[in-house]
């Protein structure tokens, strides 16, 4: 008899232990097994398995509980190799997230460790010829001198009824074969071109990293936008793949992959694997299997493609590094790079990081040392970055010009819509309007369950929590007052693609952001628009600016540059840099020169004046100098601690108590708050945060276990952030 520890599949704190089930037979650990579990029947994940010489009665009668029999094996083979499983371990504890969490984050959805139904293995059915041999009619023998030409072909690619083709083989000269098959979510797998010969700076990047082919560093790509990044991930990418090695690609956007996964198609054909949440759940299945089964040597993917099942990594790429998507938001919270750098130091392989903006924290750490820095300053052939102009809009408003858009974007967007050249234009806020506000009462619409506005949609006539998706219809009488004169404030894309297409009647325009883009493949189909031209203006969110290469786009104009200037996080500028610098790259990457114009109330402001300039390295300085002013990363490790639950005096208690406790336990960690989160009410829940600053974090891992396990089992749920990216 054998006893199992079992982990069951719901991925909460309280249940992260092993629960001790017994079976008559060995099952290998990582596999899934049927349990009984109070009153449910779920599945479990083996930890771990002990022979026993006891019997079922013995056991329990020194425990003292009761044993189950598992009900059913699931699996014949483990799920992840020794290296996912391990990395499974170091996750957990870095994370100080429940284990079944850090496991079901690293499968596609079919082989979690989950009781849901899921979309199985596709199969077809397909026509083998056995031998020739006389038929009862003309139809059929007609059909048979076609299938012996035409030997193995799927049973829906015949011109011959089903009819006839059970008929046929009945009488022994073909048989019908049941065969598993892959949903392709890219067809596009023929290898149509060639390589493009590198420039002197991307050859001494290449020559630079190959250097360290065969042992593990990190690589920080600093390179201006249309630099040709791309060019050399595929060069060395060419080179690992010729030297029997993998590829690990990760982009930050699902937005972007299209675009990525087109250039490596192109390059690699079918020895390429996409792995993103908006491939069918049949779709992620089959390339995940297809990984396994060691049919592709290159896996390109948004954040969870980390956890891919690459075997003899040989090269592990991040590109647009300093993106926050690559932060989880949700158990387990990790960091992309992180878990990166843990694969390529297991594979002792180089990790590219990749970036027109890099984040602070790695270019302090490339400009120290631990990161080996390459840089490409110049765009390929030569051309020049977009000459940039800053519309102060209070100047605009002083001239009683109130639109969206100042006088000279209108004119600028004219011209190149006359010369037949593209548009973008960049509004990092979607919907219609940002909220309603009654003007005789003041009161504004707010989601019932977060502590937030309702955004206005136009399209769908309704509100909508851009948070929790809570969503109603949209009213012009106040629910407070009871008045009739709701107002809309503020501006999102749908608005401003109501305003343009009355201000320019001909253009053509698409808006990309994640309402236009929710349904599965509309990303593709929006882009391959645009890039054959069959639209003059795109106009979206942040998903527009970056990763995008179309050589038609003359102009980029931003529309509101201070939204994210002006949110109280300390990252706020940084953000801002980013954004602008990488929608502004977005213009002349062709042959015709660009500009772009940036609307803002704030023009003096040293980031507008950095990214005027293209000067990453004077923003640089005068950011790094207010973040030691104020003591936050790289000069700490910042960890969050998120207190939330139902009742707002628990949590408030709660939050003190936290704090107490930390600061006899680490007396050398300075503690922010408790302060309510910048959304205090969401989903429900109330929330407060403390912030730790770190620079030592001796003892701190202790500390924190053990107040998450004291608080395990208790109303408030207690969360712990490392390295946290947002504050909301």
């Amino acid at each position: 008899m054998y006893i199992l520890k079992v982990l069951v599949e719901h991925p909460i704190a309280r249940l992260d232990m092993t629960f001790d089930y017994l079976s008559n037979h060995y099952v290998e650990p990582g596999c899934r097994v049927k349990i009984r579990f109070g009153h449910q029947h779920i599945v479990g994940y083996v930890d771990d398995i002990e022979e026993s010489m006891k019997t079922k009665e013995q056991l329990e009668k020194e425990s003292g509980f009761t044993y189950h029999f598992i009900q059913d094996v699931i699996d014949e083979k483990p799920l992840l190799n020794q290296e996912l499983e391990e990395l499974s371990h170091f996750l957990s504890k870095q994370t100080l997230s429940p284990r079944m969490a850090c496991l079901q984050c690293m499968l596609p959805p079919q082989l979690k460790p989950a009781s849901q139904k899921h979309t199985g293995i596709k199969y077809e059915r397909y026509v083998h010829f056995i031998q020739d041999i006389p038929l009862k009619t003309a139809k059929q023998q007609a059909a048979l001198e076609y299938i012996k030409k035409h030997d193995d072909l799927s049973l829906n690619n015949y011109p011959f009824s089903l009819t006839i083709l059970n008929n046929i083989e009945k009488q022994g000269a073909i048989e019908i074969i049941k065969k598993e098959v892959y949903r392709d979510p890219y067809l596009h797998d023929e290898i149509i071109e060639k390589e493009y010969p590198l420039t002197p700076q991307q050859q001494r990047v290449v020559h630079d990293i190959l250097n360290a082919y065969d042992h593990y560093e990190t690589f920080l790509l600093h390179g201006v936008t249309g630099s040709g990044k791309t060019e050399v991930y595929l060069h060395l990418s060419r080179f690992v793949i010729a030297h029997q090695k993998t590829v690990l690609m990760l982009v930050p956007e699902i937005a972007l992959t299209p675009m990525m996964v087109q250039a490596f198609k192109r390059r690699f054909g079918k020895e390429v694997a996409i792995l993103h949440s908006k491939l069918s759940e049949g779709e992620r299945y089959d390339e995940y299997r297809r990984i396994v089964a060691k049919d592709v040597k290159i896996v390109v993917g948004a954040r969870s493609a980390v956890f891919a099942p690459l075997e003899n990594i040989g090269l592990i790429i991040i590109d647009e590094e300093h993106d926050a998507s690559y932060k989880q938001e949700s158990p387990p919270r990790y960091l992309t790079s992180q878990i990166a750098r843990k694969r390529g130091q297991y594979h002792h392989c180089p990790v590219i990081l990749g970036s027109a903006t890099p984040s602070l924290e790695s270019y302090s750490r490339a400009l120290k040392g631990i990161y080996h820095l390459c840089e490409l300053p110049e765009r390929i052939n030569q051309n020049e970055l977009p000459e940039i102009e800053l519309i102060d809009m209070v100047e605009e408003m002083k001239h009683r010009r109130y639109g969206p858009l100042c006088q000279k974007m209108e004119e600028a967007i004219e011209d190149r819509l006359a010369k037949k050249e593209q548009v973008m234009l960049l509004l990092n806020k979607r919907g219609y309007s940002t909220f309603l506000k009654c003007q005789d009462c003041q009161s504004v619409i707010k989601c019932p369950h977060c502590d937030v506005t309702l955004t206005y949609h136009k399209e769908s006539q309704s509100l909508k929590c851009h948070y929790c998706h809570y969503s109603q219809e949209a009213t012009m009488i106040c629910p407070q007052c009871h008045g009739h004169h709701m107002k809309m404030i503020g501006t999102g894309t749908q608005k401003i693609e109501e305003y343009i297409q009355s201000r320019f009647l001909n253009a053509r325009i698409i808006r990309y952001d994640v309402d236009s883009t929710s349904r599965k493949g509309v990303h593709e189909k929006l882009l391959e628009q645009f890039e054959n031209q069959e639209a003059d203006i795109l106009l979206g969110t942040q998903m527009i600016a970056k990763g995008l290469h179309f050589e038609n786009v003359t102009f980029v104009g931003v529309i509101n540059a201070d939204i994210s200037l002006n949110i109280p996080d300390f990252r706020a500028n940084e953000r801002t840099f980013q954004l602008l610098e990488q929608v502004s790259g977005r213009s002349g990457r062709g042959k015709k020169k660009g500009s772009v114009m940036i609307q803002t109330y704030n023009p003096d402001h040293f980031v507008l004046q950095c990214v005027q300039h293209h000067d990453y390295h004077k923003f640089y300085q005068e950011e790094m100098k207010l973040r030691q002013l104020a003591h936050y990363p790289p000069y700490c490790y910042l960890v969050s601690i998120l207190i939330q639950g139902k009742n707002e005096n628990e949590v408030a208690q709660s939050a003190r108590d936290i704090k107490v406790y930390l600061q006899k336990q680490l007396n050398h960690v300075a503690i922010l708050g408790p302060a309510p989160s910048m959304i205090y009410k969401l989903n429900d829940d109330y929330r407060q945060r403390l912030t730790l600053k770190i620079v030592e974090t001796k003892n701190l891992y202790p500390v924190l276990e053990r107040m998450n396990d004291f608080y395990k089992k208790r109303k408030v749920n207690v969360i712990c952030d490392f390295h946290p990216y947002t504050m909301i």
